[in-house]
């Protein structure tokens, strides 16, 4: 289960993250930690790389802390912005989808998409999110991390350096201990998700 998450390696940033999310107190019953329990100032040496994120509503994922990365590599400060407002329309429903499941059956996750930044530059782009709870014990936040991959890191996982347009390239759920959602493994690439999902 939690040896999915322990066995990525993309970045200093995430494996530190990871391994601070992990060590994190969970209520008696709850597999995630409360938000109150996360202190970004503890992470400081991966803080450039790591995020924050709260579910608003069903259409607004917001931003409330951006690393220095993401700015840099969005090409504006992403703090205060719903990801869906940036995100292409062909991708919204997908995506929204997407968080629906990790907020649903409590898992981690980890999205690679090509991306267009502001000026039209691409660049394979991958974010973990490992969710954290709201006073109310539901899942309305995610901490994680984002990270441009090299070439070499495209051609040795994908075959390929380049992609067409902002497009999915893999998405994974990974078991924190309520599973993950149907048709797919901890750590294996995720099908496309239904629209009842």
């Amino acid at each position: 289960m939690q040896h999915d998450l322990t066995d990525l390696h993309h970045s200093k940033a995430t494996e530190h993250l990871i391994r601070f999310w992990l060590n994190l107190p969970r209520a008696e019953g709850q597999v995630c930690p409360k938000r109150s329990d996360f202190s970004s100032a503890q992470i400081n040496g991966a803080l450039p790389e790591v995020f924050v994120s709260e579910w608003q509503e069903r259409d607004a994922l917001v931003i409330v802390q951006a690393g220095t990365i993401l700015d840099r590599l969005i090409g504006m400060d992403m703090t205060g912005r719903n990801i869906f407002d940036i995100t292409p329309r062909t991708l919204v429903e997908d995506e929204q989808r997407y968080y629906k499941a990790l907020r649903d059956q409590p898992c981690a996750g980890m999205i690679t998409r090509n991306m267009v930044d502001f000026l039209n530059h691409s660049f394979v782009y991958r974010t973990l999110q490992l969710p954290l709870l709201d006073p109310f014990g539901k899942v309305r936040y995610f901490v994680g991390t984002g990270y441009s991959l090299s070439p070499a890191q495209m051609q040795a996982e994908f075959g390929r350096t380049c992609f067409k347009d902002t497009s999915l390239v893999d998405r994974r759920f990974y078991d924190i201990g309520a599973d993950v959602p149907g048709g797919t493994r901890s750590g294996e690439p995720a099908p496309p998700l239904s629209p009842g999902a």
